[in-house]
């Protein structure tokens, strides 16, 4: 697994404050309140872990096959119903909306040629 080039500043930018939130909870709070600096410590470590996650790239194995149609991006199919184009086409085209919640990957691939 890799992380995209584009989130390695925010990512950078999370840890930076996970770690002064952290240091001031700790020198602040831990002497009063030992309890809120570790739900402080826990909470903040969960974001930045999602955030980690939210930029990572899996590995994945290239399906190629002309009899299959591969997903461009995690997720759930949501919507398969016939629309009409007017940007492009023109015509009748079948749309597949697919929904990504914030814990699949968020990359999106191009698994079909584009040949007609």
């Amino acid at each position: 697994m890799t992380i995209h080039k584009e989130g390695f500043r925010t990512i950078a930018i999370c840890t930076i404050a996970f770690a002064v939130v952290n240091l001031l909870s700790f020198y602040f709070l831990s002497f009063y309140l030992p309890v809120l600096s570790w739900i402080i410590f826990i909470g903040t470590l969960a974001l930045l872990l999602f955030t980690i996650s939210f930029f990572r790239i899996p590995r994945r194995t290239l399906t190629i096959d002309g009899g299959k149609i591969i997903s461009p991006c995690d997720g759930k199919v949501v919507v398969i119903e016939e629309t009409i184009d007017e940007e492009y086409f023109k015509e009748k085209r079948l749309q597949i909306s697919i929904f990504m919640s914030p814990a699949n990957v968020h990359v999106n691939r191009n698994p079909v040629s584009g040949d007609e």
